[in-house]
């Protein structure tokens, strides 16, 4: 994989992401800056190594005035170093917001407040060094995310590293990529936490964990009638966060706490029930002697129907009549009644006028 150079990303980061989809896959976690060395940051874009802290030089070939000034590199995965470098200083504020804006979206950080980011800024227009500040990204973002870290350190930035294995998830999930910035979240951040470098066999291998709990997840919300017809692309995203949230589980656990969700969204839907699901029963087994009767009743053959695509049932599920007679009165408004046997018995046996 061939990224772009350290220096193209403080310049280029915008036609980037334009380059690849539109994920945001870690996307809200806070920018927070080891203690020890903070306060040496120096801002710039660094060039070569100097020997005298404070010595300008000019280069001929674009008039820019380089400062001799301590770097401290923590992109070094290893550990923090301090050099001493030639650096193009940033006295500008608005492309100083800029860079930092390009830089967080770049490994797809934050600052916990609007207040912090000013600070840092400001500390850029002044002593803060944005080359130190990039790789801070950079070395954040390998330690909490080890199987990409041997690419980060081929000046890829999070964005370049991520955006191939969404395209490959978007394409093999049926997502259009344009609304990948929420479903596949929790999948890229599984990948990436391994300790082993990400490569196609382990995409594969975490895709066919997603799709085990994807047909158990499928079972699940059959049993418990929340398989709902037609469901919005809002819905299905929220399923595939939900789903690949539990991927960093072992399996079992994951199922657990699929279940645990599913159960308590039934006990809402289907209040009238929640005792039966507290004792382990399901909204299909506890609705069956109800589905049973109105197979019946409207001379359907079994297995016909989807009770989840019947209205009837599913207003009786989240309301059950308090009689059987109550259930025949509301199944005889269903427009199947009019064909059954009892119901034109019914109409011969009233005398005409």
């Amino acid at each position: 994989m061939t990224c772009l150079s350290a220096g193209f990303i403080f310049l280029g980061i915008g036609s980037v992401q334009a380059a690849g989809t539109s994920t945001r896959p870690f996307r809200g976690i806070n920018v927070v800056a080891p203690s020890t060395g903070a306060a040496n940051l120096k801002a710039a874009q660094v060039s070569g190594v100097c020997t005298k802290l404070g010595d300008t030089v000019v280069n001929p070939s674009t008039g820019e005035t380089f400062t001799c000034s301590v770097f401290t590199n923590l992109g070094s995965y290893k550990g923090a170093s301090i050099q001493w470098r030639w650096s193009l200083l940033y006295t500008d504020k608005n492309l100083v917001h800029k860079l930092v804006l390009d830089s967080l979206n770049a490994y797809d950080r934050t600052f916990g407040s609007k207040a912090d980011q000013q600070k840092y800024e400001t500390q850029i227009t002044s002593n803060l060094e944005l080359g130190a500040f990039v790789n801070l990204l950079v070395t954040m973002s390998k330690q909490t995310f080890p199987g990409f870290a041997d690419l980060l350190s081929q000046d890829c930035t999070l964005l370049d590293v991520v955006s191939p294995w969404a395209a490959q998830l978007a394409d093999a999930r049926s997502l259009p990529a344009e609304s990948f910035n929420q479903a596949g979240e929790g999948f890229l951040l599984a990948l990436g936490t391994g300790s082993v470098t990400v490569n196609q066999s382990i995409f594969d291998t975490l895709f066919l964990k997603s799709e085990s709990l994807r047909t158990y997840a499928d079972s699940v919300d059959h049993d418990y009638w929340l398989n709902f017809s037609n469901p919005s692309q809002a819905q299905i995203t929220q399923r595939f966060i939900f789903i690949d949230s539990l991927l960093m589980m072992s399996e079992a656990d994951a199922k657990a706490t699929y279940l645990k969700k599913v159960q308590a969204n039934a006990k809402n839907i289907y209040p009238k029930f929640a005792s039966g699901v507290d004792k382990g029963q399901t909204i299909d087994q506890l609705m069956a002697p109800l589905v049973a009767h109105f197979v019946s009743q409207l001379e359907l053959y079994k297995g016909a129907i989807n009770p989840i695509q019947e209205k009837t049932l599913i207003q009786v599920a989240i309301s059950p009549p308090v009689s059987m007679a109550e259930f025949d009165a509301i199944i005889a408004h269903d427009p199947r009644w009019a064909a059954t046997t009892k119901a034109k018995m019914a109409t011969s046996s009233k005398p005409s006028f």
